[in-house]
């Protein structure tokens, strides 16, 4: 047997299932912000998908997920239901004439936190009728992106002025824990393999969050390093996927010394603070937009590049004993020490694999590895596994080394997850050492 340490890659690691969301267009992104997010994000209101009953849009998000999906990114989505900065209607008006209840509420003042001047028409989140539109429209978009590769997740934004899950500033009956409940199990039936991400942060929902979360969902909280120190997230840590959204622009955040962590008015937390509180997979870039993305990179670079890595998972090796000789049809048998770095699980369906190349860091030779579990490796915790596996043929000639990969859980051994450790190759295989092969 031979040990190897290999050596840290302290650069910024782009993984799916992680790192900074991109709110907004492929083209308002110079080529430094697209470098450092992963995912990028948009919202619609559900009039402008669904303008009339049965009749979809769905060219609007297909368009969407193709062009970052050419920027070798995925792409994440909500549907609003109410949207104190949009037009009148935000839930479609059909919906309404089908006999769905609503109220009409006057919105007069421009501001970024409350909203736009004009009459909006909010839905009883609760109604019967307007349950009922949703389910079929929720499903209908389940239909269309459920287990879609190039969608990292899809926000749960049906209830609530701009999906959080409040009513500031239309007022009114807040929805019941049953009704919430409804809107949950809609999403849950129409998205069984794509994550689903819900608000949180009412205190009135704590236990009907703790079962959405039991049932597989994420959960994202909009107001972080303001009105929030990011732990209303951390029910998720070993279960789904956790989001934070900033309370506002950057500029904002830092002009009221909230950025610092200068308490005012009850607000006011440091982004480093929140998430090792509240464990995000996921973290907004800034606010809407290429130009707030740039700004806050420009001025937050180091934070920027060292929370790419922490948030989320980030997995390395520290140790790897194998052996220096293998045989075709033989069982190989290596023990890797692996340590997640990041504050989060690794919440994407992935295998360890190995793979034998050759001098030019061409693959020979692949198989999957038994005894590895990727799902049960906690933050901060190293795990050392005996893995085994055994390749049928091997056609390569001269040098050969063995290499390790996180692949797709399902096809062929083909790696989607980068490790934190210096050698990987384009397709992320990471050698070890060499190995010789046995007649």
């Amino acid at each position: 047997m031979q040990e190897v340490v290999p050596r840290i890659d302290e650069a910024v690691l782009v993984n799916p299932g992680k790192g900074w969301l991109l709110y907004g267009e492929r083209h308002d992104f110079d080529a430094k912000t697209l470098a450092l997010g992963s995912t990028a994000y948009i919202r619609l209101s559900w009039e402008l998908l669904e303008p009339e009953e049965g009749r979809f849009r769905w060219e609007l998000l297909d368009g969407y997920i193709a062009e970052w999906a050419k920027a070798g990114k995925q792409s994440a989505f909500a549907v609003m239901c109410a949207n104190s900065h949009g037009p009148e209607y935000t839930t479609p008006k059909w919906v309404f004439d089908a006999g769905a209840k609503f109220r009409r509420v006057t919105i007069e003042t421009e501001n970024p936190f409350y909203g736009r001047n004009g009459v909006k028409v909010v839905p009883e989140f609760e109604d019967p009728v307007f349950l009922a539109k949703l389910k079929a429209f929720v499903s209908a978009m389940g239909k269309r992106y459920d287990g879609d590769e190039r969608v990292a997740f899809v926000d749960m934004r049906s209830y609530g002025n701009w999906g959080e899950g409040h009513l500031h500033p239309f007022g009114g009956t807040p929805i019941s824990k049953h009704g919430l409940r409804r809107h949950v199990r809609h999403y849950l039936d129409a998205f069984r393999r794509t994550p689903v991400i819900m608000p949180s942060g009412n205190k009135d929902y704590e236990d009907v969050y703790d079962q959405a979360v039991a049932s597989g969902l994420g959960m994202r909280h909009d107001g972080v390093c303001g009105r929030s120190d990011g732990s209303e997230t951390m029910r998720c840590l070993g279960k789904a996927p956790a989001v934070f959204e900033f309370h506002g622009p950057y500029e904002a955040l830092q002009r009221n010394g909230w950025w610092d962590g200068r308490t005012q008015w009850g607000h006011g937390y440091r982004l480093v603070d929140c998430v090792e509180r509240g464990v995000p997979s996921y973290i907004s870039l800034s606010q809407w937009g290429g130009e707030a993305a740039r700004s806050f990179v420009a001025a937050e670079t180091p934070l920027v590049e060292k929370l790419a890595n922490r948030m989320g998972y980030h997995v390395v090796i520290t140790k790897a004993e194998l052996p220096r000789s293998f045989r075709a049809g033989a069982t190989l048998s290596l023990v890797v020490t692996w340590e997640n770095r990041g504050v989060a699980y690794v919440h994407v369906p992935c295998r360890v694999a190995v793979a034998i190349l050759d001098a030019d860091s061409g693959v020979v030779a692949r198989a999957w590895a038994d005894g590895a579990a990727p799902s049960r490796w906690a933050p901060g915790q190293p795990v050392r596994e005996r893995l085994t596996a055994s390749f049928a043929a091997v056609t390569g000639k001269g040098p050969l080394r063995l290499a390790i990969g996180l692949c797709k859980a399902e096809g062929p051994p083909t790696p989607v997850i980068g490790l934190g450790i210096e050698g990987g190759t384009p397709e992320r295989w990471y050698p070890l050492a060499e190995i010789a092969r046995e007649p």
